[in-house]
């Protein structure tokens, strides 16, 4: 059973904007349980968001591809950034 609903999670159908939306929840409720900063948590949480829906939606194969696709940055700079949450 999922938390929100009695229907068996293993029935339910999703859309691409509810997983999106389900994923942002995670990642703002992480946020604040850890009272994360500006960088490195939440710019690797924000990439795993991006990551998984550019995924589920074919629209890329790697991390390099979803930088290019979401981020006006380039990937090395972006993999830095989320190198903190590391440190």
């Amino acid at each position: 059973m999922t938390a929100h609903s009695s229907t068996p999670a293993k029935s339910r159908t999703y859309l691409a904007q509810d997983v999106a939306d389900g994923l942002n929840q995670a990642a703002d409720d992480i946020f604040d349980a850890v009272n994360a900063g500006d960088s490195g948590l939440r710019d690797a949480l924000n990439l795993m968001v991006n990551a998984t829906m550019a995924y589920l939606r074919g629209q890329a194969d790697d991390l390099r591809q979803v930088v290019e696709a979401n981020y006006s940055a380039p990937h090395d700079d972006v993999r830095s950034w989320t190198s903190e949450a590391t440190s």
